[in-house]
């Protein structure tokens, strides 16, 4: 009888365990491997600091590789084709996974895929919202520049897509990055999320105030000054309290947030935390009447995720997956071009009691039925499976 041998893929992860200031992508990628590690052997790429850290990981040897948990990690001081394509020769994949469109791992691997370097070994990107509208009009010039130079050059013909639902699978055949772009190749596989596990009640509600929690990157995508700018046209008490990293890319933005802080009437008390560690994510959520977040594009929201799994309403942009919140009675969503409607509903949450607060908790529980770790489980089993079966076009063939 032939010995059947487990399929090898190697993910180029910007940042990764025990890493968690970038949030959701690192969530991401340790789920999917502790769910899928028992029949597939992972191999992580990454770099060897936490995102927006100047010092590496304590205990760490840059080019070693380590066993963690289900995978084994390679973590990089330097990110270089050199780096990258020493790992493939040492790893043998089957299969490459990308976690970015244009992290530096990316451009990098795509270039050397492109001159032959990978052979015909198939590779999978996901974008995790770099194409929606909200995130492709920061920095639009300099996107713009790469998008169109990568895609005269066919960096990424024949690649396969991971989308995290069909609203991200359209907008990347909007973005067309690539000169031809099969819909079949974009394969829906939303992320692995683990209901966490939170005994603490949430807080009485009191018509008149309110207590609000961002839990997010400090970054202008997230658009925390949007609220900021909001918060002294609501009459009552409210409480906002802020937790996630503020990066040294981000800290103009964070001055511009701090302006906004230092000019709000006395009703309003705001509070900056820093970063949260992940598992105490789901004991803030409960401390909190609402979960906020006026995000100018994502492609799956792993905190607002989070916050239905916690029994905490949400009040967020239009621009997640999760919409028509209001019918389900598990918070809002509301268009970032519509400030007066973010006013009445950031005041009726002030405004509401606990009888009517109470529908929301049950809205938000109820919502969160949805999120199924079996079903996403299979969604990711089949993207493998099909992309391992694909035959990548060889390069020069165009």
């Amino acid at each position: 009888m032939l010995k059947m041998t487990r399929k090898r893929i190697l993910i180029c992860a910007a940042n990764y365990l025990p890493g968690y200031k970038s949030g959701g992508p690192i969530r991401s990628v340790a789920n999917l491997i502790t769910h899928l590690g028992s029949s597939l052997d992972f191999y992580v790429i990454t770099r060897d600091r936490d995102h927006g850290d100047d010092r590496a990981y304590e205990g760490i040897t840059p080019g070693k590789w380590y066993e963690v948990g289900n995978a084994r990690v390679l973590y990089c001081s330097h990110v270089t084709p050199s780096v990258l394509r020493k790992a493939f020769h040492e790893v043998r994949p089957d299969l490459i996974h990308l976690g970015s469109f244009q992290d530096t791992f990316t451009v990098f691997a795509v270039l050397l895929r492109r001159i032959g370097a990978f052979g015909d070994t198939p590779v999978v990107l996901a974008p995790r919202g770099e194409f929606s509208p909200g995130a492709m009009a920061i920095k639009r010039t300099k996107k713009r520049i790469y998008r169109y130079s990568a895609k005269f050059l066919g960096l990424h013909e024949g690649l396969l897509w991971q989308a995290m639902g069909p609203r991200e699978k359209q907008e990347i055949l909007a973005a067309a990055p690539a000169r031809r772009l099969d819909p079949d190749s974009i394969f829906v596989a939303r992320s692995i999320t683990e209901h966490p596990v939170s005994s603490a009640p949430h807080p009485a509600k009191q018509s008149g105030s309110v207590k609000l929690v961002f839990v997010s990157r400090v970054s202008e995508k997230k658009n925390l000054h949007f609220v900021l700018e909001l918060l002294d046209r609501i009459p009552g008490r409210i409480e906002l309290d802020i937790y996630g990293p503020v990066t040294e890319k981000d800290a103009a933005y964070w001055e511009k947030c701090q302006a906004l802080l230092s000019s709000l009437p006395e009703n309003i008390a705001v509070h900056y935390h820093g970063s949260i560690e992940p598992s105490a994510v789901p004991r803030v959520l409960r401390e909190h009447h609402f979960f906020v977040l006026p995000t100018r594009g994502e492609n799956y929201c792993h905190a607002a995720v989070e916050s239905f799994l916690s029994g905490t309403p949400v009040v967020l942009s239009n621009e997640t997956p999760w919409t028509e919140l209001r019918l389900a009675c598990s918070g809002f969503d509301i268009p970032l071009n519509d400030p007066a409607a973010w006013i009445a509903v950031l005041q009726q949450c002030v405004d509401m009691d606990q009888s009517t607060y109470n529908l929301f908790l049950n809205g938000a529980k109820e919502y969160s039925r949805r999120f199924s770790v079996e079903e996403a489980v299979g969604q990711h089993r089949a993207m493998f499976d099909s992309a391992l079966a694909a035959k990548p076009e060889r390069f020069g063939k165009h």
